[in-house]
């Protein structure tokens, strides 16, 4: 049969229509994403892997488009918020947000590996956005963030636009007191860092406010007082800087340096540094080594602060006759800001040794030709906005001081090529000092290397290993533990997982800097029972791992009870001065795990095991230990898994030592 014309269009638009309807039918938009039903109300006492645990579940049984995309949007919040930047930026990858989710997007960029330019392009789009969809609030935030990007890559005429465009939009009355004040905090700092005198005592005058106004706000109760003790914090700190490397009052910097009080490890350790440095060039040279050597204690947040910090420790070191060597000064991070820079190479340029006063001129004259020299002539005319600084007497200033450093440039290279005539016969002993030079050079980058490389793995709380050096080795242990069950040996690789119990209640009861404290005491008496080759690692939260090779079950279930007696024997005796009585609840299980052999099982299986064998131990009273000795049937792993060890226990499916009596 044949249909005509008419029918077929008929049909045509039948299928158009029904196509239309399927795809809106699954289009994620805001109004599906409300009229979703909330999380399970028990999530927000879950910890980081039972909710990743969670998260993963429900995606399975995910009911449409819009409740699988919120989902995976949680699950990249829950990596971004335990400091898992890797995986939040595959997340972000796997799962790319919606135009209209803001705050997902601004996660996604903050994460994103990008230049300078594409990471400012798709902020600017953020805040347009933000602005079009009514939040006023969130876009002045993002406005404050872009002039700071903009700032510490010498864009200083820009970023005072930006500040200028949040003042602005700040004055509604929908913007809270913490982001106005983030706006005032930061166009204080840039006062500071790039006016002339005038202007700098004017960004002091304006953390002084900030100060003042904090403190009013958290006696009148409107703001939370752990948030306003951070900003006071960080306002000292600031204002510590300003008089460390801008008014060179280094009596005043001391006295803001000693206001600082905070638990934060990145910035305890800036301010240590720079209270040494402010009491080197005072002459307190016993102090200053003093606070050195308690900067050399703590880590930095990340690597940029990490390689400018270990520069001045470098060259307080200098000061102090305790090295010969400034290599990290010359090893800036490229996104070290401006600030840094300048005054880095200026305090290298004005040092006593000859060759180091030389590396200091060169670095200078390089950041002039590829950085400021563009930037002055581009602002050439340009005078100060209404954000109050003005570029004009910047520019002349920096370029006064430059054309300085460059004339000093070139008479040292003149002196140099002189120098060089004259010691013509020493040229063969000057090249081999040279290369001992650089390969003395080469030895310190190898170590500075390395010591990085144990930043990025290690807890900065604890002193642990982290997660991420946990997932990089775990595997090497499971291997070995193959190989020599394949050679008909007796080797294991025992996984613990355990937590502190009732760990909420301290933080409830005491504050979180006593949690903290409680970490850190737990954290060093479980080391003190694990062995060197132990992989011990903070899992998340209160939550722990130790990965450990044993010869048989005895050693097994040993290394668990010594774990749960060196924690419960004696109360913790913390740092405040209070006394807590803490315990742990214990999961284990090993590997190999069953007498048929499991090879090939993934790592993350055995920590679910482990972590099923400690909510056994929480369900039956805390204090314990459990450890799974057996899974009868390899092939029924992901059964186990899915349900509790008491039914896997009833099916005979596991077999199992505890601590519980």
């Amino acid at each position: 049969m044949r249909l005509n014309t008419m029918q077929l269009l008929i049909s045509l638009v039948f299928v158009v229509s029904f196509l239309a309807d399927a795809q809106e039918e699954n289009e994620v938009t805001v109004e599906k994403l409300e009229q979703l039903p909330p999380l399970a109300e028990e999530f927000e006492s879950l910890s980081y892997l039972e909710r990743i645990n969670y998260l993963t579940e429900h995606l399975e049984q995910a009911e449409g488009p819009a409740d699988e995309y919120r989902l995976q949007r949680e699950l990249a919040y829950q990596h971004y918020f335990y400091y898992e930047t890797e995986l939040t930026a595959q997340a972000c990858q796997l799962h790319p947000p919606k135009d209209f989710d803001i705050f997902y997007r601004h996660l996604c960029v903050s994460v994103k590996d990008a230049e300078y330019e594409e990471k400012l392009a798709e902020l600017i789009a953020l805040h347009e956005d933000a602005l079009e969809l009514g939040g006023t609030e969130y876009a002045t935030e993002l406005l404050s963030e872009i002039g700071w990007i903009q700032s510490s890559n010498g864009h200083i005429g820009l970023a005072f636009n930006s500040f200028e465009r949040a003042l602005e939009l700040a004055k509604d009355p929908a913007v809270n007191w913490p982001v106005l004040n983030t706006v005032m905090q930061n166009t204080a700092t840039l006062y500071i860092m790039y006016g002339d005198k005038e202007y700098m005592e004017n960004g002091v005058e304006l953390h002084q406010q900030v100060l003042r106004r904090t403190k009013e706000l958290m006696e009148e109760g409107q703001i939370d007082e752990r948030m306003a003790q951070n900003t006071i914090s960080l306002t000292y700190f600031n204002l510590g800087v300003a008089n460390t490397l801008h008014l060179e009052d280094y009596d005043a910097a001391l006295e803001w340096f000693d206001k600082v009080q905070s638990d934060d490890a990145g910035l305890l350790k800036s301010t240590l540094v720079f209270s040494a440095l402010s009491a080197v060039l005072l002459g307190k040279n016993e102090l200053g080594a003093n606070f050195l050597d308690q900067s050399l204690q703590t880590t930095a947040p990340d690597e940029i602060t990490a390689r400018y910090l270990n520069c001045y420790q470098q060259l307080i070191q200098l000061k102090l006759k305790q090295t010969d060597s400034i290599s990290a000064c010359n090893n800036l991070h490229p996104d070290t800001q401006l600030e840094v820079k300048l005054d880095v190479y200026k305090r290298m340029s004005e040092l006593e040794q000859e060759e180091l006063q030389f590396q200091g001129l060169k670095k200078f004259y390089a950041l002039y030709l590829e950085t400021l020299e563009p930037q002055l002539k581009q602002s050439a005319s340009a005078v100060a906005s209404s954000a109050e600084l003005s570029r004009l007497k910047l520019e002349s200033q920096l370029q006064d001081e430059l054309l300085e450093k460059e004339q000093l440039l070139k008479e040292a290279e003149s002196k140099r090529r002189e120098t060089q005539t004259r010691l013509t016969y020493a040229l063969a002993s000057i090249f081999v000092l040279v290369i001992i030079f650089g390969l003395l050079q080469l030895r310190q980058k190898f170590r500075q290397a390395k010591r990085f490389e144990k930043l990025s793995k290690t807890d900065m709380l604890t002193g642990l290993n982290n997660r991420s050096y946990l997932e990089h080795n775990i595997s090497k242990y499971i291997d070995s533990a193959v190989l020599s069950n394949r050679s008909e040996d007796t080797n294991k690789v025992a996984i613990y997982l355990f937590d502190i119990d009732k760990f909420k209640m301290i933080n409830d009861t005491y504050g979180h800097e006593v949690g903290d404290q409680v970490l850190v005491e737990f954290s060093r008496r479980v080391k003190s029972v694990r062995r060197e080759s132990d992989i011990l690692a903070r899992w998340g939260g209160e939550e722990f791992l130790l990965v450990a090779k044993l010869d048989d079950l005895d050693d097994y279930h040993g290394l668990a009870e010594r774990i749960r007696t060196v924690v419960s024997e004696e109360e913790f005796d913390l740092p405040s001065g209070l006394k807590v009585k803490v315990s742990c609840s214990i999961g284990g299980t090993i590997y190999p795990y069953s007498p048929y052999g499991d090879a090939g099982v993934h790592w993350n299986k055995l920590i679910q095991l482990a972590d099923l064998a400690m909510y056994y131990g929480k369900q039956h009273g805390r204090n314990c230990w459990t450890c799974i000795d057996e899974v009868t049937d390899p092939e029924q792993l992901e059964t186990v898994l899915q349900q509790t060890l008491e039914d896997s226990l009833k099916q005979n499916s596991v077999k199992i030592s505890s601590s519980i009596k």
